[in-house]
């Protein structure tokens, strides 16, 4: 993989099953890393869920909440791969930067 840069700037913003995404690095292969910005509004409700990579989030604005925490703005998060997590919920509606590892296999 080679090196890869982008300003948020330049990204469009699309419509996604959960809010609105700037897709900033890869798109949305779990078997490629990628970054993207999420656009959480107050209906956000995403379900206890897993996926097969690690992910990070950074709440870049308002707050994001997982289970029973609540983060606020310049939270890190690190989610290992296979660990259930959620609801996800942004009452307050939020901006969060997140990263995917690339999934194996």
């Amino acid at each position: 993989m080679e090196m890869q840069a982008v300003n948020e700037a330049e990204v469009e913003i699309v419509r996604t099953n959960s809010g609105r995404t700037q897709f900033l690095i890869g798109g949305q292969n779990p078997k490629e890393p990628s970054a993207m910005i999420r656009h959480f509004g107050p209906e956000t409700d995403l379900g206890v869920h897993s996926h097969p990579y690690n992910e990070m989030w950074y709440v870049l604005e308002g707050e994001m909440i997982i289970g029973d925490t609540v983060y606020t703005p310049g939270s890190c998060v690190i989610i290992p791969k296979d660990t259930r997590y959620g609801p996800t919920r942004a009452p307050k509606g939020c901006r969060v930067l997140r990263y995917a590892e690339a999934a194996e296999g």
